[in-house]
């Protein structure tokens, strides 16, 4: 088998080289320009977000501002679009992901404070928004095999995914009308949510469009002759375990709400699934391996989920949906780099044609 780890990097590191960089006077000139900031703002740049977000631009940063009760220093983050026809999705919409965070701020769901957007990239020369820098370590997306999830003992395992399944319970129950996302859709063709969300990935499927273009086609019309019903649920979209941020076995943040809609919660359990599979180390390893399927919805279960419906439909959403991001990182790559990457998909592929 090939080796996960060093595939998902490279397929990440295409991703960041792709990302315009913003400096410490751009982010200094928007923060001056926010109606809550009186007089100068001191900003020093300290870093990137390493292998978090490998879709979008991040830059960790300290500013020292006035927000009406006196100069204050805060640690803070900085989330942009990438300004290159080498990005990794077709769309971006920073404006959809500052609004989710902040109908989300302050609830079960444990989201970095929002503070400011620029959602047209007058200051910053990209789309962007500023919000508050959560201390804690990311799971590396193989993250049975390496990262804090990997590390943890069994004990201390077991609690940090149940506060993951916690969360994702509190995500799908989201009143969605109390906290203003009843229309919260993705900017595609279609009626239904999960319709459309089928097609905002297959936009960048088609502005990719590499040789196996083709071949998902019979996959997306699949899914679009067979959607489920079921009343619209909040969904994090981008569940796959490296956007959960631990401080020890404290849940810190759920980070990456670019792909975050109206749809069902069985999605994001799903891509869970699919993800836990295709990353996971051989089971002759001697590694740790990840629960199965069954184990993984029991928990999610235990912490209150409903029960799931239509989950090998679900399932193959999930691989489509993978096979489409990971494709358009691999856009940036030579052809013999993007086959030498195939195992990764593989399973992916299997799914969605079975």
């Amino acid at each position: 088998m090939a080796d996960v780890q060093s595939m998902l990097s490279s397929v990440i590191g295409a991703g960041k080289t792709a990302v315009h960089k913003i400096g410490a006077d751009e982010i200094r000139r928007f923060i001056e320009n926010q109606p809550d900031i009186a007089g100068a703002v001191d900003v020093t740049v300290v870093g990137d977000g390493g292998e978090v977000g490998a879709s979008s631009g991040t830059v960790l940063f300290d500013a020292t501002f006035d927000a009406g009760a006196g100069r204050v220093t805060r640690e803070l983050v900085l989330r942009h679009a990438p300004v290159s026809d080498k990005r990794l999705f077709f769309e971006y919409d920073l404006s959809r992901q500052f609004q989710v965070q902040r109908a989300l701020y302050g609830t079960d769901v444990p989201v970095p404070e929002p503070l400011w957007l620029d959602s047209d990239g007058r200051w910053l020369g990209a789309a962007g928004y500023v919000m508050a820098r959560v201390h804690g370590r990311g799971q590396h997306p193989a993250a049975f095999i390496q990262g804090p999830i990997a590390e943890a003992s069994p004990a201390d395992r077991e609690e940090m995914l149940g506060k993951i399944m916690a969360t994702l319970v509190a995500i799908h129950n989201t009143d969605i009308k109390a906290r203003g996302l009843e229309n919260f859709v993705m900017n595609a063709p279609g009626i239904a949510p999960l319709e459309r969300c089928i097609n905002w990935y297959w936009q960048t499927w088609d502005w990719v469009h590499l040789p196996v273009f083709e071949r998902l086609v019979p996959v997306r019309r699949w899914l679009l002759d067979h959607l489920p019903d079921g009343g619209p649920e909040l969904m994090h979209g981008d569940s796959t375990l490296q956007n959960y941020f631990f401080d020890g076995t404290r849940l810190a943040a759920v980070l990456d709400w670019e792909m975050s809609c109206l749809g069902r919660a069985e999605a994001d359990l799903a891509l869970q699934c699919v993800s836990n599979r295709i990353f996971a180390a051989p089971p002759d390893s001697g590694l740790l391996q990840p629960p199965s399927e069954e184990e993984w919805l029991a928990m999610y279960r235990a912490a209150g989920g409903r029960p799931l419906r239509d989950f090998d439909y679900f399932k193959k959403f999930a691989a489509y949906m993978i096979i489409v991001a990971v494709s358009a990182l691999q856009r940036n790559m030579t052809e013999a780099e993007r086959a030498a990457q195939a195992p990764l998909l593989q399973p992916c592929w299997q799914l969605v044609e079975s």
